[in-house]
Order: structure tokens, then sequence, then C-alpha cells
């Protein structure tokens, strides 16, 4: 779902738009929109994704006994539980997780059944996923839905900026193919196209930092 429609920028201008011109404002804000998901690093709304992933060599995940994965142990004992390593931290690409539909884990010897993780295999982080079931070049396949919600990332801005690029363009396109259509230069002051600076400013508290 996008995060600006044809209609919202119809009511944003306050025009109308024939059947060429609103396939052309849906090619603008299309455009934009993968801009600028490409500036923040994240999608600009929810979308569904899958991915692969094998865990490193040498890598050994928390016992199944151990106190991140078994949640009906005693907390208030003083004894120490054994714990291999800490969980196993797989970041996705895509973030914020907003969901989490299916986690398979499967050795890769011959033999190794593919297993579903489900309960307490996992814990869903808004940039990831904690595995406590998960061993050397395990092949881990995660579907789940990222990017900015509405409701909990307020998004209106992101929508705003959006809206008011595609106002640009649309202005640009309507001289331009006026003018082509007169076969004359017209005297319009050029105006803009694509984010300003100052745009992309205001957006960069939704931009993604990515360690290298």
């Amino acid at each position: 779902m996008a995060l600006a429609s044809v209609s919202d920028l119809k009511k944003y201008m306050d025009i109308t738009f024939s059947n060429t011109q609103e396939e052309a404002a849906l090619m603008i804000i299309t455009g934009l929109e993968a801009d600028l998901e490409h500036y923040i690093g994240r999608p600009v709304t929810a979308a569904s994704f899958s991915e692969t992933y094998v865990a490193e060599a040498n890598y050994s995940g928390s016992s199944a006994s151990s106190f991140f994965y078994d949640y009906n142990i005693d907390r208030t004992s003083s004894s120490v539980t054994d714990v291999s390593k800490p969980p196993y931290v797989l970041y996705t690409r895509q973030t914020p997780i907003v969901s989490v539909t299916s986690v398979t884990i499967q050795g890769q010897t011959d033999s190794a059944a593919t297993a579903q993780a489900v309960g307490n295999d996992y814990v869903v982080r808004r940039y990831g996923i904690d595995l406590f079931r998960v061993n050397d070049n395990d092949k881990i396949v995660i579907t789940y839905t990222a990017g900015l919600d509405a409701a909990t990332d307020n998004t209106s801005a992101l929508k705003l900026v959006v809206l008011r690029a595609a106002s640009r363009e649309v202005q640009n396109l309507h001289d331009d193919v006026v003018g082509m259509k007169d076969l004359t230069t017209r005297n319009v002051a050029p105006v803009t196209t694509g984010f300003t600076p100052e745009e992309l400013t205001s957006v960069k508290r939704w931009r993604r930092v990515r360690v290298a």
C-alpha cells in the first residue's frame, strides 16, 4: 500500500486529472516513494518479505534449558544456569518489523530435518529476532512484515513531503506537455523536481543507520 495516493494528490493540489494524468501522477508518486525508501533505508509502508540466512560456523545457540529459553524455570533461585552462548541475533534487511509469519531452521547435514520455530524459540524485536535454537551453519528462513506504520511511527510528515514533491513534478509535467503541444517555449519559471535538501533533512529522523 502506497504512503500517498493519487486521490491524496488531487486533494492536496485541489485539481482534477484526466485518466492519462492519473496514470502519470501514480508513476510520479511511486517513483518518489522509492527514492524516499532508498534515502531512509526502510519501507515507508508495511510490506511482506521472505529472507534466507545461514548461521556462522562454530556457533552454538543457548541451551534449551537455559534461562533465555525456558519460561517455566524458577527465576528466584540463586543457582547458576549454564548457557553455552547468548541467543543468535538475526538482523533482518527490512525494518522495523511489524510481525513475523514464520521462521524455519534447517541443519546442513543430509539427515537434518527442517523445523518450524514457534513459541519460545524466538523473540521478535523491531530490528530483528533473537533465536534460541540455532547451531553451526543452520539455514534460517524468515517470512515477516516490516515497514513504517502510520499509527505507531506517525508517518504523516513523510506523506506530506511526498505530496509536496509530487505536486511540483505534476506542475512541471503539465508545463512541459502544454509547451510541446503548442510547439512553443512557454515562459514558465523552472520548478524544483525531486526532494529538496530541506525536505530530506526533515525526514532524517526516520533514516536507518547501518553498521558496516
